[in-house]
C-alpha cells in the first residue's frame, strides 16, 4: 500500500508541480500555435458567423455557446489535472476532412460547411494534440459548441403549421368562432397570420440548447437526461401555440393594439421567459449529485516534444492549405479577368429592339453585379424584356442563385404553371419556363432562364454551382451570370424560348 501511494504522489507531482508541466508543455505550445493560427486564417469565416447570429433572431442565443463551453472546460481544470495528454495523430483525418469543408464551402458559396467547419475544428484539433481521456473529461462542453452552428430554419414552415393547428384548437375549446386556411386564421374581430416570426423557432432553438445544459448539469442518469430534453423539445412547441392563442384573445377582447406592435413583443419575450424558467423549476426536484471525476492516469505523463517535432507542422500545414488554395486561385482567375458582354443586339430571333431602348441607357449594375443588360424587343404595347445578370470572370460579385431568387416579387405573384424545362432544339441550349399569376387581379407574365458559366448553359442550378464552383476550385476564369426572357400575359412560351436561345448565343459568343 505504501508502495501505491508513493507512485500516486509521484504521479500528482509529475503533473501538478512546478516542474511536471514540463513534459507535456510542447502540446501545449502546439495546441495554441495552430488554433491561432487557424482563427487568423479564417478570421472572415467567424465574423460570417457572428453575423448570421446577429442577422437572425434565431440564433442570438449561439452568441453564448462558446463562452458557455469555455466554463464547462474550466469547471473541469481539476478533472483534467489527473489525466494526461496522449496525442492522437489519426485525428489528422478530421482535420484534412474539416479542411476540405471549408474550401468546398468557400467555392461553392455555402455559409452552412463553412460555419460546420468553423466550430468542429476545435474539438478536432482537441482530440488531436489531446487525445481521447482528455477529450473524454470535456466530451460535452465540446459537443455542446453544436449549437453555435447556425442549422434549423428548414423547421421554421412545419413549426408555424403546429403552431397555427394548437391555438385554432384552444380557440375552438373556450369558444370563439374561428376558420383557418393554412397559416391564417380568421376571428370575429381580425383575420391573423402565423407569420414566420410567430412560428416559435426562436423558442424552440434556445430551449433545446439550454435544456440541454441544463439536463447535463443537474442529472446523471441518462434516463433522466433523455426525459428532461424530450420535455424541451415538446414544452415550447405548446407554449408558443398557446402564446398565439393569448394574443388572439386579446387581440378579441381587448383591442387589436394591444396584441401588436411593441406589446406583442414584450409579451413574447417575457411568456418565453416565464416558460423557459418553469422549465427548469420543475425538473429540479429530480436533480442529482455531481458525478465522481476520472481515475487518475497511471505512470508519468507522456513526454510530448517528440511527436509534436513532426505533429506541429503536419498541423499547421493542413490549416493552411484551404485557405492558401482559396487565396491562390482566386488570384489566379484575377489575373485573367474576362469582362462579360456590354450590350445585347439590336434583334433576336426576327424581332427588333424598341427605338432608343439601349443597354446604355440602362440603369447601372446593382447589389454588386458587373454586368445587367436589359432591352426590349417587339411590340412596344406589350414588349418581351431580355435581362442579363451576371459578374465577370475572376469577380468576387454575388451569389447568381440570390439574384435567381428575387426574379419576381413572391408576394405579389404565384407560380401557376412549371417550372418546366423547354428548348428550341435538340442541340440548344435548355431553360426553365415558369408562368406566373398576379397575386390579386387577373395580370399573368411567362417567365424563361437559364444559368450561364463561361459558354455553358444550364437550367439547372445544382449543375450551375458545381460548375462554378470546379472552375473556382481549379483557378480557371468564368463569367457566371443568369439570362431572363419574360413577357405579359400568356404568351406561347416556344417564341421566348427561341429569342432566350439567340440572347445566350449572343452574349456567349466570339470573345465571350
Amino acid at each position: 500500500m505504501s508502495e501505491i501511494r508513493r507512485q500516486r504522489s509521484a504521479i500528482g507531482r509529475a503533473m501538478t508541480g512546478r516542474g511536471i508541466a514540463t513534459p507535456q508543455i510542447a502540446v501545449h505550445i502546439g495546441f495554441v500555435a495552430c488554433m491561432l493560427t487557424f482563427v487568423v486564417l479564417y478570421a472572415g469565416t467567424y465574423l460570417s458567423l457572428a453575423e448570421t447570429w446577429a442577422g437572425t433572431g434565431t440564433f442570438q442565443y449561439a452568441f453564448l455557446i462558446f463562452p458557455i463551453s469555455a466554463l464547462l472546460i474550466w469547471s473541469r481544470r481539476h478533472w483534467l489535472a489527473r489525466v494526461a495528454a496522449r496525442p492522437r495523430p489519426i485525428a489528422f483525418l478530421g482535420v484534412a476532412a474539416l479542411g476540405a469543408l471549408w474550401l468546398l464551402g468557400a467555392v461553392a458559396g455555402i455559409n452552412l460547411a463553412l460555419h460546420i467547419a468553423a466550430v468542429l475544428i476545435w474539438p478536432v484539433m482537441i482530440y488531436l494534440f489531446y487525445g481521447p481521456r482528455v477529450a473524454g473529461v470535456i466530451a460535452f462542453a465540446l459537443g455542446y459548441l453544436l449549437f453555435a452552428i447556425p442549422f434549423g430554419d428548414f423547421m421554421v414552415g412545419p413549426l408555424q403549421t403546429v403552431t397555427a393547428h394548437l391555438s385554432v384548437l384552444a380557440l375552438k375549446l373556450t369558444g370563439v368562432p374561428v376558420v383557418m386556411d393554412g397559416h391564417f386564421i380568421d376571428t370575429p374581430v381580425s383575420a391573423w397570420h402565423v407569420a414566420e416570426a410567430c412560428s416559435g423557432i426562436k423558442f424552440f432553438v434556445a430551449t433545446t440548447a439550454f435544456g440541454v445544459l441544463y439536463a447535463h448539469l443537474f442529472y446523471t442518469s441518462l434516463k433522466r437526461r433523455l426525459i428532461f430534453v424530450g420535455f424541451a423539445l415538446v414544452v415550447p412547441i405548446i407554449a408558443n401555440g398557446l402564446r398565439v392563442y393569448f394574443t388572439i384573445l386579446i387581440g378579441e377582447y381587448f383591442g387589436l393594439q394591444y396584441a401588436t406592435g411593441t406589446d406583442h413583443l414584450i409579451f413574447g419575450w417575457q411568456f418565453f421567459g416565464t416558460v423557459l424558467v418553469l422549465l427548469f423549476v420543475c425538473g429540479w426536484p429530480w436533480h442529482q449529485a455531481p458525478a465522481a471525476g476520472p481515475t487518475p492516469d497511471h505512470g508519468l505523463p507522456e513526454d510530448g516534444s517528440a511527436r509534436m517535432r513532426w505533429m506541429l507542422p503536419a498541423a499547421l500545414a493542413l490549416v493552411v492549405a484551404p485557405a492558401a488554395w482559396y487565396a491562390l486561385t482566386g488570384l489566379v482567375a484575377a489575373s485573367a479577368h474576362k469582362p462579360g458582354p456590354d450590350s445585347l443586339p439590336a434583334q433576336l430571333a426576327g424581332r427588333n429592339a424598341l427605338s432608343g431602348d439601349y443597354n446604355e441607357d440602362a440603369s447601372p449594375p446593382e447589389r454588386g453585379l458587373d454586368v445587367h443588360l436589359a432591352r426590349r424587343y417587339g411590340d412596344i404595347v406589350r414588349p418581351t424584356q431580355v435581362d442579363y445578370l451576371g459578374i465577370d470572370a475572376g469577380s468576387d460579385g454575388p451569389d447568381i442563385l440570390d439574384i435567381r431568387q428575387g426574379l419576381y416579387d413572391t408576394a405579389a405573384w404565384r407560380a401557376v404553371a412549371g417550372p418546366r424545362t423547354v428548348r428550341a432544339s435538340a442541340d440548344g441550349p435548355a431553360f426553365v419556363a415558369l408562368t406566373l399569376e398576379a397575386a390579386h387581379g387577373g395580370g399573368a407574365r411567362v417567365l424563361v432562364y437559364a444559368y450561364r458559366v463561361g459558354s455553358r448553359w444550364t437550367p439547372s442550378p445544382l449543375d450551375f454551382k458545381l460548375w462554378q464552383s470546379i472552375d473556382r476550385l481549379t483557378g480557371r476564369s468564368a463569367p457566371a451570370g443568369i439570362l431572363v426572357v419574360s413577357k405579359a400575359g400568356r404568351p406561347d412560351s416556344a417564341n421566348l424560348v427561341r429569342m432566350a436561345t439567340a440572347a445566350a448565343n449572343a452574349i456567349t459568343g466570339p470573345g465571350q
